[in-house]
């Protein structure tokens, strides 16, 4: 997995770079233009005859763009390079840049801000570009010649349909909150980046708010030393390699009790579809056994989707949700389980409020609370608290928003920090579904996923994922490694339905009808 650094840590990261390793940060601007240009080279064959334009800021994040320059123009591109400041504003490893490109490149191929007459560009092909004005150190919204020089590549982007890539962060977007300034039109006044390179790490804003629309693809440029995790870094990025471990050949000599039983409480009148999925999610990640108690009335709707697995009627209410009273009736289906799923299909009611408080405070088994299951633990915090069974949470950022009693747009702005905190109050697993999924431990790391797409903004691949979870756990891997796997598999099993079926066709369904392919990347037989 790979570390994102928030915009403190990063610097802290070139310091360390700097005084520590002794690079010199002229050096390490090298690295950062090479690391540019590498995340540009399969571009370059497009580039015959055309130009790239520049558009480089006062700091060091506009000297990596000047750096950039050089290159391009040493592998005979035609370089246009815009300045958003005077030589006298330009930090001291900038301005020694700059003085290299001007012996390189003519003299009216370098631009100042304010500009004169540019109309010459709009004579030009231009193919490329770069975004240099802003780094991880600004925030807040975009000033002056920055602002300026945003808006020119806004407005050149469009002229020219041309590929944009950004340094380190797409100017305009903050590298911690994703926060970005709009128009009135709720368009970010921002880079809309085709590709960004991050300078040593990731950053915590790609992955925030606005910022997945505006990143594109990402790439990390070496500085010259590979990050090593500090006590102060705690968010993770989850890949595919992280994961090699997990599945192992089968003993020939095996049965279904090998493989763990999960028992699903879920489902009520007209949400039936939710106990399906979360139960056939659970028998695709390979667990050895299911069963779903439902409300007796849901009971052979559930069963006829099904016949692989066991069902068991519960005591309703006049909405076909279970009482509180059910839980008398799951004792004995609770002592066969190995692990818990419950509230997919359900609505929050003071009665399943109730028999979610009785689940927490009676079973000593790892235990998934999805749907209707969560918004009443905001009066029953102390049950989670007290629990030492693994307790797994996933809402969506309305059903976090209703357990902080916040409004969803707050959290919006802060939930990863807001994540982190709530998981490692309250000794949770928090798993927040989203574009990315994050998920947060109990000790306070943050783990973002990396697969997933649009197409799953689609009703029911919640209840898919809350199955996953728990048959996948059920296999005992270790509760919280089987989470984070659960997590990725799920957005695996919906990039592969995406690419056959796509992101506009493909439903919840399709997720658990691609989790055999998914597997099988990870060696399952």
């Amino acid at each position: 997995m790979l570390p994102i650094l928030t915009s403190a840590e990063s610097r802290a990261f070139d310091e360390y770079l700097i005084t520590k390793l002794g690079i010199p940060s002229l050096v390490l601007m090298e690295n950062a233009a090479r690391g540019a240009m590498d995340a540009i080279e399969n571009w370059l064959d497009e580039l015959d005859g055309k130009a790239v334009l520049i558009f480089c800021g006062n700091g060091n994040n506009g000297g990596d763009g000047l750096a950039l320059a050089r290159l391009l123009n040493e592998n005979g591109l035609e370089v246009f390079v815009f300045i958003a400041g005077t030589v006298k504003e330009l930090s001291p490893d900038a301005a020694q840049q700059l003085k290299i490109l001007k012996a390189l490149v003519p003299k009216e191929n370098i631009i100042h801000y304010p500009l004169g007459d540019t109309h010459f560009v709009a004579h030009i092909q231009v193919e490329i570009i770069v975004d240099a004005i802003l780094g991880t150190g600004a925030s807040g919204p975009l000033r002056g010649r920055s602002k300026e020089a945003v808006m020119d590549i806004i407005s050149l982007q469009e002229h020219f349909n041309a590929k944009i890539l950004s340094i380190d962060v797409p100017t305009g977007l903050d590298s911690d909150t994703g926060a970005v300034e709009t128009f009135e039109n709720k368009i970010p006044v921002a880079v809309n980046a085709d590709r960004t390179v991050a300078m040593g790490a990731l950053k915590q804003g790609y992955y925030l708010q606005h910022a997945p629309d505006l990143v594109g693809e990402i790439s990390i440029a070496s500085l010259g030393a590979a990050y090593k995790s500090s006590k102060t870094c705690k968010t993770y990025f989850l890949e595919a390699s992280d994961f090699d471990w997990f599945f192992s050949e089968r003993k020939m000599v095996s049965s279904k009790f090998d493989y763990g039983h999960v028992l699903s409480i879920s489902g009520s009148y007209g949400m039936t579809g939710a106990a399906i999925m979360a139960a056939r999610a659970a028998l695709r990640s390979g667990c050895g056994l299911v069963s779903v108690a439902t409300p007796e009335s849901q009971r052979a709707i559930v069963a006829s989707a099904i016949p692989e697995i066991m069902t068991f009627g519960l005591p309703e209410d006049e909405n076909s949700l279970p009482l509180a009273k059910s839980f008398k009736k799951l004792s004995h289906l609770l002592s066969k389980a190995t692990v818990v799923h419950c509230g997919s299909g359900w609505l929050p009611t003071d009665e399943v409020n109730e028999l979610v408080l009785h689940l927490l405070e009676k079973i000593k088994k790892p235990i998934i609370l999805d749907g209707g299951a969560l918004v009443g633990l905001a009066k029953n915090k102390r049950a989670l608290r007290d629990r030492k069974a693994p307790t797994i949470l996933t809402p969506h950022i309305g059903e976090f928003a209703q357990m902080l009693d916040m409004k969803w747009q707050e959290v919006e702005k802060d939930k990863i920090n807001l994540a982190r905190k709530f998981a490692a109050k309250n000794n949770v697993i928090l798993v927040l579904k989203g574009a990315p999924t994050i998920i947060a431990s109990a000790d306070g790391n943050i783990f973002i996923n990396s697969t997933g797409n649009p197409g799953m903004a689609t009703a029911g691949a919640g209840d898919v994922l809350a199955g996953m979870i728990a048959g996948i756990i059920a296999q005992g891997k270790g509760v919280f490694k089987s989470v984070l796997f659960a997590g990725y598999l799920h957005g695996l099993a919906g990039d592969l339905a995406a690419e056959e079926l796509t992101e506009e066709c493909m439903t919840a369904t399709d997720i658990n009808k691609y989790l055999p392919e998914a597997l099988k990347v990870f060696g399952a037989n």
